[in-house]
């Protein structure tokens, strides 16, 4: 009998390291999912003019405003975004002027209220998501009447 307990512990330990490692899988392909932003959302950001916090892939914290959204040229799917006066939250001395951050490095990104009692300077909303989704209506329409030979 005490022969046999080792090869149920073993038996036991490998099952469970499997499932261990299959719950891991399953939790990292969770948060990666869960990081991904729409357009929409960047563009609600770049709309109320105001600061956002980036925390990047390399764990920086950067804080600035968004000024222009980069599309691919062939999908439209969003490609990176342009920040302007940015301030890395280590440092507080170094400022920079212009940042390109691709989608891919942004792991989180906030709006910050810098302060409260100022009034946010905004755009229409609306206006500019139903822009946005005009631009990529007109795309996949000229792309159709491109497969048609007009």
């Amino acid at each position: 009998m005490n022969a046999e307990i080792p090869d149920l512990i073993l038996s036991f330990e490998k099952k469970e390291k499997e499932r261990l490692q299959r719950r891991r899988k399953k939790k990292n392909s969770n948060w990666q999912n869960s990081t991904c932003y729409s357009f929409v959302y960047f563009l609600f950001l770049h709309n109320k003019n105001g600061v956002v916090e980036i925390c990047t892939t390399n764990f920086d914290t950067l804080q600035g405003e968004i000024t222009e959204l980069k599309k691919h040229s062939s999908n439209n799917k969003l490609k990176g975004l342009f920040l302007t006066n940015v301030v890395k939250k280590s440092q507080s001395t170094g400022i920079f002027e212009k940042v390109y951050i691709p989608i891919s490095h942004i792991n989180t990104c906030m709006p910050v209220d810098v302060s409260p009692g100022k009034p946010i300077k905004q755009k229409s909303i609306s206006r500019t998501i139903i822009n946005g989704y005009k631009n990529l209506m007109v795309n996949e329409i000229y792309d159709r009447f491109k497969k048609l030979g007009g």
